[in-house]
């Protein structure tokens, strides 16, 4: 990442006050970053006052944040939601850079407040023309495994001592969002290994991060699992099924019983979900990304999607099937080029 990037993002929020969102449902990558982004404008731009408005916190997220609380009863990371933004004077959007996944509440319109916003991101950039996205100070790279290592590497560079508990937010946003270091790097592994000490242990994050599957899950991969279609398209083997939710798990679940893609779909009342697993290897034998991918479909058949090279998603309103077809065709000419 360019450091003069950064000094221009710092010069135009300094002095500002700022509001911090992120994506439905928020993940952990989603939270830490929030989290520890306050810390980097506390400390760089002393003067902000930030605030947040998060949605409903995914369940992993809620069972880490409160076994984090337990062990740091000094922390308060349990940040409180704000009603009146109309006092902010700019957003900044984390790991996120679509407005379609940020609808915080039922009142809440992003696009008529008429308010300038930034993006730091680590998904493929939609490149959307948002009219109040300031885009030159959007800071999105899609090379990094998680939101959340943009923003450590936005702390070193002011030298910016961190905490025992931001270091545990840390490193276990940046193993979840990475697949466990599946999807990350050199990079990610290093940054990790960075953060680990003899009070930030590895194991104690990874017995933290643990939660048992309740019982809806487990029949949800256990239906994706019975009603799997197989293709094999020359050596890999594609996994197309479809669930009522956990889409996103079941996709990783069929990795791991042998498929190298695994693709769920999920009808809900008033849209469908389409979520696509890829193992690293056939990424990196094929050129295979996922993101790409679905991002040209969405914008060929109106709906949204996107994301990384081995784990992507797409939303729609109707036509599942074509989308559906859309993408397995284009699957099956990477695989075969």
């Amino acid at each position: 990442m360019v450091k003069s990037k950064i000094d221009d993002l710092i010069s135009f929020l300094k002095g500002k006050k700022v509001l911090v969102l992120t994506h439905d449902l928020v993940d952990l990558d989603g939270f830490a970053s929030c989290f520890l982004f306050k810390t980097f404008l506390n400390n760089v731009c002393k003067s902000n006052e930030v605030l947040f408005l998060f949605s409903e916190f995914s369940k992993p997220t809620k069972e880490f944040v409160n076994r984090l609380n337990s062990k740091f009863p000094y922390v308060n990371f349990k940040l409180e939601n704000i009603i009146d933004v109309s006092t902010v004077d700019v957003i900044v959007i984390l790991d996120t850079n679509n407005l379609d996944q940020v609808g915080v509440t039922n009142d809440f319109d992003l696009i008529n407040l008429n308010k300038p916003f930034i993006f730091i991101d680590h998904h493929l950039n939609l490149q959307k023309n948002y009219k109040e996205n300031i885009t030159n100070l959007n800071i999105i790279e899609d090379s990094y495994s998680s939101s959340a290592e943009i923003i450590y590497e936005m702390l070193e560079c002011f030298d910016l001592i961190l905490d025992v508990p931001s270091k545990f937010l840390l490193v276990a946003a940046i193993l979840v969002d990475s697949g466990f270091l599946q999807h990350g790097d050199n990079k990610t592994i290093l940054r990790v290994s960075k953060l680990l000490n003899e009070q930030v242990e590895y194991q104690e994050i990874i017995s933290m991060l643990k939660i048992k599957e309740d019982i809806s899950e487990r029949i949800a991969k256990i239906k994706g699992f019975q009603r799997v279609a197989l293709i094999q398209e020359k050596n890999w083997l594609i996994g197309i099924t479809h669930v009522g939710s956990y889409e996103a798990n079941v996709a990783a679940s069929l990795l791991k019983i042998g498929f190298d893609i695994g693709i769920v779909c999920s009808t809900k009342k008033t849209e469908y979900r389409i979520s696509i697993r890829a193992n690293k290897e056939i990424c990196l034998k094929t050129g295979l990304h996922l993101g790409k991918i679905l991002k040209e479909i969405s914008e060929e058949i109106g709906s949204n999607g996107g994301g990384h090279n081995g784990a992507a998603s797409l939303t729609g309103k109707n036509g599942i099937n074509v989308a559906k077809d859309k993408i397995i065709e284009k699957i099956k000419q990477v695989l075969n080029k």
